[in-house]
């Protein structure tokens, strides 16, 4: 009687309901090895290459090539992620930005992202022009950020500030 091949744990990651909220882009960029090895990697991406390869039934050698050029492509990056609080952060916000009419959003995004206080910044469409999120030591230092790179700067039409207060889910997108 032939052996049954063991069932792929990771090949149920992907159901049907997470299928359908995976981006076509996506679905189509990458094949499923690559969208499986993802998966791992988001549940806790300090996981051995060998780890993923026994669990996928790959050698370490695709995991490894595979993470490479998923690297390489832009399609994957590895960040510690921490909880401003809890590092010594006591204060925390996202700015909304609108920028003031002949200025260059990209721009001025650039010279945010210059800053080490800014954490994240984004162009986005919609109500404001930049999302900026800033952590400072305390209240302070955020009025004092909020001064000498919002409240004076001619590039910004308007900052609308909104002081977190609590995090309650850290995510990642499916893939």
């Amino acid at each position: 009687m032939a052996k049954r091949p063991a069932k792929n744990k990771s090949s149920d990651i992907i159901n049907k309901s997470q299928a359908t909220m995976v981006p076509r882009s996506t679905q189509q960029s990458l094949d499923n090895l690559s969208r499986q090895i993802l998966i791992l990697l988001q549940e806790d991406g300090r996981r051995s290459y060998s780890s993923i390869a026994r669990e996928l039934n790959v050698s370490e050698g695709a995991v490894r090539s595979r993470v490479n050029y998923l690297e390489e492509h832009e399609h994957l990056r590895f960040l510690a992620v921490i909880d401003p609080v809890h590092v010594g952060y006591r204060c925390w916000a996202m700015l909304g930005i609108n920028v003031a009419a002949g200025a260059s959003p990209h721009d001025l995004a650039l010279d945010f992202s210059k800053h080490p206080r800014a954490i994240w910044v984004g162009v986005v469409g919609g109500e404001f022009d930049i999302i900026a999120e800033i952590w400072t030591e305390s209240p302070e230092e955020l009025q004092q950020f909020l001064e000498d790179y919002c409240h004076t700067n001619t590039k910004i039409a308007s900052v609308n500030t909104m002081v977190g207060m609590r995090i309650y889910k850290w995510g990642v997108p499916q893939v």
